[in-house]
């Protein structure tokens, strides 16, 4: 008789087969694909850590940043077309010139469509360990999608498993604006019309 366990360990619901789950600190799972373990460093003891960039698809990756700017002091995001652009209040452009403004970073998507948080520390679910509840369940099954259309699920999950717990509403603000301003946070969108093409 086959195994039919998926690889993570997870209802095959839950999550797609080439995916695991990550969060960072305070934040619940998120489903991603893992690359090739790194080497990050060896300790006192001679044992070697390595660490794994996750690799998140769009829609995923649109619920992390949604997640992280409302319970963040000095993030913010905006998409420009597929690029994704990390705006952080606390780094500046230049250290040395305090009226440099913030520092914003491009993350663009990869071959297959997906997105890294390349600085970002993530962590592996223990599946033997670590319990789904019925709400983590629901929200994963959802996001196991690449168009999740039961936002308030997933917003559910996400208020239950943030700290700092964010507002639903807020939430939801955030959402709508990722979803209606395209624009990149260094030039306002240009809504009057160029100069060659105005009638005199």
């Amino acid at each position: 008789m086959p195994d039919n366990t998926p690889p993570h360990g997870l209802p095959a619901d839950v999550l797609r087969v080439d995916e695991g789950l990550v969060c960072g600190d305070d934040q619940p799972y998120f489903p991603a694909q893992l690359g090739e373990p790194t080497f990050a460093a060896d300790d006192e003891d001679g044992r070697r850590y390595y660490t794994v960039t996750p690799r998140f698809r769009r829609v995923v990756t649109e619920w992390i940043a949604i997640t992280v700017e409302a319970t963040s002091d000095h993030l913010r995001f905006r998409w420009d077309g597929d690029d994704l652009i990390v705006t952080d209040d606390d780094a500046l452009h230049d250290n040395t010139d305090p009226t440099s403004g913030p520092a914003l970073e491009r993350l663009r998507p990869d071959a297959d469509n997906r997105y890294a948080f390349p600085t970002w520390l993530w962590h592996e679910h223990d599946a033997t360990t670590e319990h789904l509840d019925d709400t983590a369940h629901a929200a994963l099954v959802v996001l196991a999608t690449d168009d999740p259309a039961d936002n308030d699920t997933v917003i559910r999950y996400l208020t239950e498993n943030t700290y700092p717990t964010p507002d639903p509403q807020t939430l939801r603000n955030i959402r709508a604006q990722h979803r209606t301003l395209t624009a990149t946070p260094t030039t306002p969108a240009d809504t009057t019309e160029p100069e060659e093409t105005r009638d005199e």
